[in-house]
């Protein structure tokens, strides 16, 4: 070899392997680090006694419809925790082909008789009796009952508000809309709002249902400013005929007595709402959170509802002109209240994983002393597995009267209470229907978490990624304090990428 070849040689030898525009090399490193993931879920849920699984659809920037699959269970120190577990690309939207997608995902985690709980939302296709996705999925994993997302559920129950069989209430909420609609994609608009308060105003509210809670609270807080700005529309040059025609109308709303009541009435009912689907959203919560957290819900609208008279007489500033007939909202605002109730009762209280969670209400348990909870107890044998009835049934029975056990208000307080006194084997029967209940996922807002993570990673730039390379993108921003604490996790993906094929610079040795 020549002097200059030699040189050139060395100069090759000398080039870093990694210069980071090999495509392929970046996948099989993805590939690797997924892997190495996949393998410690599998781990960890093996060393667990019961996951769930949760699943929702959407579709992403490239019109391809999204599935993700996240599962719940409880680690060996008895802390919850939601993994993420893969993004599947959804083309067959039947029930069977749902259900093969979700198996699918499932298959190589062996999960058996440990799968006890399916969260969907409520659509036919997944909640469907006959050939919905619950129904098949139990084919395969019988102990895995359906629970049909809370969240959803209180979305349903206040869509139900607004389509309540009161006209009055269906144009109050149109109108409420009509001044999101008025504002949104209208710049000029919001400037001229932003004139009239002398401050910068933020983007509107969507136009969508979002418990209405933004838009009632935009439009009760800037009445005063948003009259203004409709009279500045009105009298000033520049503005078409349409813009001056709708914001005479808004005008119109904002002096009317009716609907400002109404508005203040919903500006006080849509916080408590806020505060039940925030609790909804929680990570942590189980089926005794959600019955409490309905308890105080329903106490607060009640006592609303007596204060319905004293709404619908109050006079506010600018309202009506002198001498017009003005319609008692007092009745429409008792209805509103009833409706909610009564849905949420009908929607939450009656589901039978909320009934049979009363066993392990800490706020219970005082009349549970009195009067065993015969029906609660039968529900849970029905639902879950549990071993032997009669061990249950005299292990709650003594729970009940050891008030010293009862320091906290969640089943995942009284499973820890039950740990710290080193009572698990003598209430083994409880332990195990404590952990059904803690692992049962009650919502999917974890899966709604994650088409975040998928909207920031497939942009329109990138929408033709690959699953492989999507699923290992998505592990890597929504559990990367996971990975950061797998001590072992860059060695062995260093050791997978090496053994994948022959390379030309050596990664192990002997």
């Amino acid at each position: 070899m020549c002097e200059g070849d030699s040189r050139l040689q060395r100069h090759y030898d000398a080039q870093p392997i990694f210069k980071g525009i090999s495509s392929t090399v970046q996948n099989e490193l993805l590939d690797c680090m997924y892997e190495v993931y996949r393998e410690e879920i599998a781990k960890q849920v093996d060393e667990t006694s019961f996951v769930a699984i949760q699943a929702d659809e959407t579709t992403d920037v490239s019109c391809k419809s999204q599935m993700v699959a996240v599962l719940r269970y409880m680690l060996p120190d008895n802390t919850v925790t939601e993994r993420f577990l893969e993004f599947v690309e959804v083309k067959d939207k039947t029930g069977l082909g749902l259900s093969n997608s979700i198996k699918g995902v499932l298959e190589p985690l062996k999960l058996g008789d440990k799968l006890i709980a399916q969260t969907y939302d409520g659509a036919a296709v997944m909640s469907g009796n006959v050939r919905g996705v619950q129904t098949l999925m139990k084919e395969t994993y019988p102990h895995a009952q359906f629970v049909h997302c809370y969240a959803h559920q209180l979305n349903l129950t206040l869509q139900q508000l607004c389509s309540a069989r009161m006209s009055v209430l269906k144009v109050f909420f149109a109108d409420l809309t009509a001044f999101a609609t008025f504002f949104s994609g209208a710049p000029k608009r919001v400037a001229a709002l932003a004139e009239a308060t002398q401050r910068r105003i933020p983007r509107p509210p969507a136009v969508r249902w979002n418990f209405k809670s933004r838009t009632v609270s935009a439009v009760w807080e800037n009445r005063a400013a948003l009259l203004q700005c409709m009279e500045a529309i009105r009298t000033q040059p520049g503005w078409d005929e349409a813009t001056i025609s709708e914001a005479y109308g808004l005008s119109k709303k904002l002096r009317d007595r009716a609907f400002l009541q109404l508005l203040e009435f919903f500006f006080l009912l849509m916080p408590e709402v806020d505060v039940l689907y925030n609790t909804l959203q929680k990570r942590s919560i189980d089926a005794p959170g959600i019955s409490s957290a309905l308890t105080r819900f329903k106490e607060n609208v009640q006592n609303m509802r007596q204060q319905t008279d004293e709404l619908a007489a109050t006079a506010h500033d600018g309202a009506d002109e002198p001498g017009r007939r003005v319609t008692s909202t007092a009745p429409v605002m008792k209805e509103a209240c009833d409706t909610v109730i009564s849905q949420v009762e009908q929607r939450f209280s009656q589901s039978d994983h909320l009934i049979a969670a009363k066993l392990v209400d800490s706020s219970l348990f005082p009349q549970f002393v009195l009067s065993f909870p015969t029906s609660e107890l039968d529900c849970a044998v029905k639902l879950w597995p549990v071993g032997n009835e009669e061990k249950l049934k005299s292990e709650l029975t003594t729970l009940y009267r050891h008030t010293e056990l009862h320091t906290g208000k969640t089943a995942l307080s009284l499973l820890t209470s039950i740990h710290e006194n080193n009572l698990e084997e003598a209430f083994a029967e409880t332990v195990t229907l404590l952990k059904i209940i803690i692992t049962t996922p009650m919502t999917t807002s974890e899966s709604e978490r994650n088409f975040s993570t998928l909207k920031r990673i497939k942009t329109f730039t990138r929408n033709t990624m690959g699953q492989p390379r999507l699923n290992a993108l998505a592990m890597l921003s929504i559990e990367s304090q996971l990975i950061q604490e797998l001590h072992d996790f860059i060695p062995k993906v260093i050791e997978k990428f090496a053994q994948r094929k022959n390379r030309r610079a050596a990664f192990l040795f002997k």
